[in-house]
């Protein structure tokens, strides 16, 4: 499995509605890539930080993605009203979520 991880500065007061957007548009058209094993969406208001991190099945898929996520990282930029700081490609080791989705 591999992970993509992308970290936004955005404006504080847009955080809330700018994840519900990311939920209701990024969100559905993820699941719909091939390879995507799921998904976290992380903020800080105090910060202005928001965190992305999407999981795919293995590298190839997830580069298969690559052009994809350039307009996901576009959109979510825009209704944050920030800006992408970095993204990083991680494969991952573990991963085990024992939660419901929040």
């Amino acid at each position: 499995m591999f992970a993509r991880v992308t970290q936004f500065d955005v404006r504080p007061e847009r955080l809330q509605q700018g994840h519900r957007e990311i939920e209701e548009h990024v969100i559905p058209a993820l699941r719909m890539q091939i390879g995507y094993s799921g998904l976290l969406l992380l903020g800080n208001p105090e910060g202005g930080k928001m965190l992305v991190v999407s999981l795919w099945e293995d590298e190839q898929k997830m580069h298969a993605t690559d052009e994809a996520s350039h307009w996901f990282r576009v959109f979510g930029a825009e209704v944050t009203e920030g800006t992408v700081t970095e993204v990083e490609r991680y494969e991952v080791y573990h991963a085990r979520l024992t939660h419901p989705e929040p």
